[in-house]
């Protein structure tokens, strides 16, 4: 790709240099309404400049190219012209230059989810920038960092980064500038239930895009508004902003904005029921999230692929996009993009910055400490209370059996009630304790023993005898696991399901699922058709001390455990549910390489 010279430098005159300058600028301006025109225009300038040997117009050209190849998503050809752009400035001295290939190098590593590379090019550029007073490529800069923290869940950053390049852009009539930062600040007021703020951000990147004739952005500002719409459920309005997004994202050849889109799409029919048409917006956004290599795109897309094929019962199908999921969003948050990040942040931030982030670490330690230290009062008050408690238990054995006074009874009953709940959370807390501490060993596990065992342990529940256990296990599986964590996963599910069981019905039952799902992945799922748990309440069910009906005996913390004894096998679990319907648990655990070695004499 490099130019071939056809002429000496020295036959070019001013008018002709004018003349490619004017065409190169009149390229940049019609990006915003198609990117296709800008390229071929700049590909005109640039076999005029190799024709004339005009070498800061070929840098420039090459840089425009790399430009213009990011926004249509092709990433490769994108770093190409951008390094050779880079390579020319910097020879030729050019600051300006050098930051703008910078700046595309990093945003199209960043659109590539290679974070910590674009990082670095990034903060790079912006120091040229800050050092030659580029206040407008400053904010564009600011921008795109931001929309790393954001990605990163460091929100706070990147509300902080996101104003500053607004105010940046506000304060030196940079209309684009500031339009760009209200898209993602109202998205970040969205997160944060700020509607006001939301509304009033998106709205002023509409106008100040309208005003500027920025066609590509003002499609990512109705996308911005969509948004809004969706999370107030206003469902046809919001797909009437992300059909126009789509659009003009489609005409001015921005795949990453019709990657956006088709996923907002897919949601919105997904929210109404609409599944054959959700499902062909998803695929959709992930083969045009392929093209540009966007990992981000595709994780989100498999995960509703996920949550759709649970919802309609298509389990093995619903594994695949899990674990598809799983993959691309690991390629996404990697410990090392992360380590990086931070190594990154330390080289830019001040003195006082690096004083407050040392000071923070001092504070997580002491938070550390008070942890361990709770984690050890609640054992050991846990152990000293079990037996004051097991002679209270005792006391009403005696009580039964002497008195007989159905008053006094009906008040010792109640007492009884309310310290085998004490009890059970006082066993929980120590079952809590002992998860979170637990030195794992392997061993084989046999599930068929282990299932009806814990089936078999719950028979004195209310309801038992009426519930229908159908148990499906992988004969031919050998799992080497921890069995203590796998006992405490499948006893918490199993006991969930009896204890919200339907007495109401004619046919309650648990349905145990035990089976390999890949190389290295297995599955527990446990499902009744009892009572079922509101939607709203999903996010809380595994939070501590949640219980979802007071009338069920419980110390609201089997759900806190299951999730600890999970995460401490590195897996995963989630749930579907539906009031009067029932609950399917499903927790997917990866299975240890080397175990299976072990088992297997590899």
């Amino acid at each position: 790709m490099q130019p071939k010279i056809q002429k000496e430098p020295s036959l070019i005159n001013e008018a002709q240099i004018q003349s490619i300058d004017s065409m190169l600028q009149y390229a940049m301006d019609s990006r915003v309404s198609s990117v296709k025109d800008a390229l071929d225009l700049t590909m005109q300038a640039q076999a005029k400049c190799e024709a004339l040997g005009y070498e800061e117009g070929l840098a420039k050209c090459s840089s425009q190219l790399g430009l213009f190849y990011m926004i249509m998503g092709d990433h490769e050809s994108a770093i190409e012209y951008s390094e050779q752009a880079l390579t020319a400035f910097r020879a030729q001295g050019n600051k300006k230059g050098v930051a703008e290939a910078l700046y595309t190098i990093g945003s199209t590593e960043y659109k590539s989810t290679k974070y910590h590379e674009g990082l670095e090019r990034l903060y790079e550029c912006l120091r040229i920038q800050e050092e030659i007073k580029d206040f407008v490529g400053q904010s564009k800069s600011l921008k795109a960092i931001g929309f790393i923290y954001e990605a990163f869940n460091e929100l706070d950053k990147a509300l902080e980064t996101y104003e500053k390049c607004r105010e940046l852009s506000h304060l030196n009539n940079d209309k684009n500038g500031e339009s760009n930062a209200c898209n993602p600040l109202s998205g970040l007021y969205l997160k944060r239930g700020d509607y006001k703020n939301a509304l009033e951000s998106i709205n002023t990147s509409i106008s100040l895009k309208k005003e500027t004739g920025d066609k590509r952005g003002l499609a990512f500002a109705w996308y911005g508004k969509g948004k809004i719409h969706l999370h107030l459920k206003e469902l046809d309005e919001s797909k009437k902003y992300f059909e126009k997004s789509l659009k003009v994202h489609q005409e001015v050849g921005e795949k990453m904005g019709c990657g956006m889109s088709l996923t907002k799409l897919g949601q919105i029919c997904l929210e109404k029921n609409e599944r054959k048409e959700a499902k062909k917006y998803f695929n959709l956004a992930i083969k045009v999230a392929e093209a540009i290599d966007n990992h981000q795109i595709i994780f989100k897309a498999y995960y509703q692929l996920f949550n759709m094929a649970m919802l309609e019962g298509e389990e093995s199908q619903a594994l695949v996009y899990h674990i598809k999921y799983h993959d691309y969003k690991e390629r996404v948050i990697n410990s090392e993009t992360t380590s990086k990040i931070k190594s990154l942040e330390s080289m830019w931030k001040m003195e006082s910055l690096e004083s407050e982030a040392r000071n923070q670490r001092e504070n997580n330690l002491i938070i550390e400490k008070k942890n361990e230290e709770l984690d050890k009062f609640s054992s050991r008050v846990s152990h000293d209370l079990r037996g004051p408690i097991s002679s209270l238990m005792g006391l009403y054995d005696v009580v039964k059996s002497e008195i007989s006074d159905p008053n006094a009874l009906q008040y010792f009953d109640l007492y009884h009630h309310r310290i085998t709940r004490i009890n059970q959370t006082i066993i929980d807390l120590l079952e809590l304790s002992k998860v979170k501490d637990w030195q794992m060993s392997k061993t084989i596990i046999d599930f068929d023993e282990m299932v009806r065992d814990c089936i078999e342990s719950f028979s004195y529940l209310p309801g038992f005898d009426k519930i229908n256990f159908e148990i499906e296990l992988d004969r031919d599986m050998k799992i080497l696991s921890d069995r203590s964590l796998m006992n405490t996963i499948i006893q918490n599910l199993i006991e969930n399901s009896i204890k919200y069981s339907r007495q109401d019905i004619d046919d309650p039952f648990v349905k145990v699922h035990i089976k390999q799902t890949a190389e290295d992945y297995m599955c527990v799922i446990v499902e009744d058709n009892g009572i079922g748990i509101d939607e709203k309440y999903h996010s809380k069910v595994f939070e501590m001390f949640y219980r979802a009906n007071d009338d069920v005996q419980g110390s609201g913390l089997g759900m806190f455990i299951l999730k600890s004894a999970v995460e401490k096998l590195e897996g995963e679990v989630s749930l579907v549910s539906e009031p009067n319907k029932g609950t399917k648990f499903v927790i997917l655990l990866p299975i240890i390489e080397n175990m299976k070695k072990e088992y297997l004499g590899i």
